[in-house]
């Protein structure tokens, strides 16, 4: 049996490590500068012009002057222009074209495509938005990855959709590194030209587009205005600039984010100035942050508000409404909808059409309470290499690790993970690492799961039924612990009215060298209290079946300690014997969380959900023990994201370690 161990625990570490070279990251091709010509600068290379032009006409008969909307640039408060066309519609008014750059370009495609104001509000509101970019190493130009936006959209609107083909003309504005000339784009792969849309410098990665490198049309004008008046007099325009009032302009990177705000903004208002005529919907949102996606709900209701200001103008306007297509493909969208945000809402994926890369710096935990890692204890920092294809994950995360608890000595670290979901409710994983001590000598840990998941009365209810087994190799090969978890999980959340969530698992374990059988259970409750104030209640417990003692600890449990007697019970090679048949661990927190707290650093990072909390455990684990073990503290806690985007959760705690009688301390990244 350790012969088998110990050659499988080889191969697979010879796959982690190869895995880099087999797949190597793709990086773009490059596009050379061939800007030639100084004075075509200012000319602008448009791509289907005469067949937008045609669609217009088509809408039109000629009978009337077309509807143009343009939608501005602004980051997180474009969003705002969902709310505009709500109320665009409930006048009945539907653009015969639209004009749009930035982020607007985002809600522009999704409305031009078919798609509802209420619809295009309920995808970007049903995920949490940041979520879908990764963090990526600049290799291709941007620190974010948007494979997994890109592949929401497609699971709407499918893979092979062109712009010249939606139900109403839309152009894109962009500007192109290589020829230094703005490029007006009406016809062109969909995903291609949506991703090309809101390439932000340094952000995002150029998007190669008919030999072009091309970045965000915003970054030279956020209001592309008198492109609109080539195509018709009747005008409106949607606006969301930033006025950023409380930032701190000796901040570096507010320099940075304002010099460039500067040109663009100038460049947008003059071409107001010179079309007055225009219907201008100045939207409420100039105080929101740029990367303030956490408001969408707000920052639409906010458009909404605006545009209803204008209701005496827009009435005027000779348009129609929705048509026979556009309502067509909205009903089809509706019957999708619940299927793709319930699909990715189980196990936050998605059926990735394309094969996406990339790499970042690595700060991951596997030694969190209720973390499915139970004989593995470690956070790793690293470099992290992830690959998606269809239903396939692929990760590998190498680095130096330490261990949970009051962390000091770090030591070589290198992890693999591969995952499958067959079907959307069914997730297949298998999770090597392999780690060197002091003394040079391997030690190594295998996962293999099973899962299977469902939501059930408005997703409200989520039931998991989980499989795992977990073998952890010592540095001389001799087998220390074995452990196979059947179980049931059961969690609630209350949307509705008083917001609550609690969560119950309880199964059957098989552990040592699964000659020891056990019972476990585990619980949460979590109660939001007055004043931003959010109360937890857990327990964990193990019962032996086999009458034997000497109960598994596992630092899952929930209880911080660093005594060496509890967090080896259990182990072949424990330090004291326990004849006791149990373990229980009670806890309680309380966390204070200013819901406007939200700090940031040059508006480049930002932190959410920020909270400083109190905690107390307590654990019984001896027989006829009636006062509990005790390990209490304090804990700071918050996400830390990149512009409002992908973000890093991180936990400090320290506290006092009754059974060891210490100070124990760490850091949790990722949970």
């Amino acid at each position: 049996m350790r012969s088998i161990m110990r050659h499988a625990a080889v191969l697979l570490i010879v796959l982690v490590l190869a895995g880099p070279m087999a797949w190597s990251v793709d990086v773009p091709a490059g596009v050379l500068n061939n800007s030639n010509d100084l004075l075509a600068a200012a000319i602008p290379i448009q791509y289907g012009d005469a067949q937008f032009r045609q669609r217009i006409l088509e809408r039109t008969q000629g009978e009337r002057e077309p509807i143009g909307l343009v939608l501005s640039g602004g980051s997180a408060r474009a969003f705002a222009h969902i709310g505009v066309l709500r109320y665009l519609e409930e006048l009945g008014i539907v653009p015969d074209f639209i004009i749009s750059n930035s982020m607007g370009s985002i809600v522009g495609l999704l409305y031009a495509a078919g798609l509802s104001p209420e619809q295009i509000l309920s995808i970007c509101s049903s995920v949490d938005f940041g979520e879908l970019f990764d963090l990526t190493l600049p290799l291709a130009g941007g620190l974010l990855s948007t494979s997994r936006f890109s592949a929401l959209i497609s699971a709407y609107l499918g893979d092979d959709l062109r712009i010249e083909k939606l139900p109403i003309p839309i152009m894109v504005v962009n500007e192109d590194m290589a020829t230094k000339r703005q490029i007006q784009i009406m016809e062109g792969d969909f995903i291609t030209v949506l991703e090309a849309s809101y390439v932000l410098p340094i952000y995002f990665s150029p998007v190669e587009f008919q030999g072009h490198l091309l970045l965000d049309g915003g970054i030279t004008n956020l209001v592309p205005l008198k492109i609109a008046y080539n195509y018709s007099n009747e005008v409106v325009v949607s606006t969301t600039f930033y006025e950023g009032k409380d930032t701190n302009l000796r901040n570096s990177l507010v320099i940075l984010n304002t010099a460039i705000d500067i040109a663009k903004r100038r460049q947008g208002v003059l071409e107001l100035l010179q079309h007055p005529e225009v219907i201008w919907i100045r939207c409420d949102v100039e105080d929101f942050s740029f990367m303030d996606f956490q408001s969408i709900l707000r920052i639409s209701q906010k458009g909404y508000e605006s545009a209803r200001e204008h209701k005496s103008d827009l009435t005027k306007l000779d348009a129609r409404g929705t048509t026979e297509t556009i309502r067509t493909i909205r009903s089809a969208v509706a019957a999708r909808h619940a299927k793709v945000i319930g699909d990715y809402s189980l196990f936050n994926r998605l059926d990735q059409r394309r094969l996406s890369q990339y790499m970042f710096l690595a700060l991951r935990s596997f030694e969190y309470a209720d973390d499915p890692w139970r004989l593995r204890e470690e956070t790793l920092m690293g470099l992290t290499y992830k690959a998606r294809w269809r239903t396939l994950a692929l990760s590998i995360d190498g680095g130096l690790g330490w261990k949970a608890f009051a962390p000091m000595d770090v030591y070589p670290s290198i992890s693999g993970t591969l995952s499958i979901t067959p079907l959307p409710f069914f997730l297949v994983n298998a999770d090597v690492s392999v780690s060197w001590d002091q003394s040079w000598l391997p030690s190594y840990y295998t996962r293999f799961n099973l899962e299977a998941r469902q939501r059930y009365l408005q997703d409200q209810l989520s039931v998991r039924l989980i499989g795992s087994l977990e073998n952890q190799v010592s540095p001389a090969f001799a087998l220390q612990e074995m452990l196979l978890s059947v179980g049931l999980a059961l969690g609630w959340q209350n949307t509705t009215g008083y917001r609550f969530s609690g969560s119950l698992e309880a199964g059957w374990q098989l552990a040592g060298q699964y000659d020891r059988q056990m019972i476990y259970a585990k619980g949460r409750t979590s109660l939001p209290l007055p004043d931003d104030i959010q109360f937890t209640i857990g327990f964990d417990t193990r019962f032996a079946l086999d009458g034997q003692g000497n109960v598994p600890y596992y630092t899952t449990d929930d209880f911080r300690t660093t005594n060496l007697d509890i967090r080896t019970q259990g182990s072949l090679s424990p330090t004291a014997l326990n004849p006791a048949n149990h373990l229980v661990v009670s806890s309680l927190r309380a966390m204070w969380r200013p819901a406007d707290f939200k700090p940031t650093v040059g508006e480049l990072l930002i932190f959410h959900d920020s909270g400083l909390g109190a905690y107390g455990q307590f654990l019984w684990h001896q027989q006829s023990q009636l006062i509990p073990e005790v390990s209490a503290g304090l804990e700071v806690y918050s996400r830390i994201s990149l512009l409002g985007l992908k973000s890093l959760p991180l936990k400090a705690f320290v506290g006092y370690d009754m059974p060891s009688d210490c100070v124990v301390w760490g850091f949790v990244f990722g949970k």
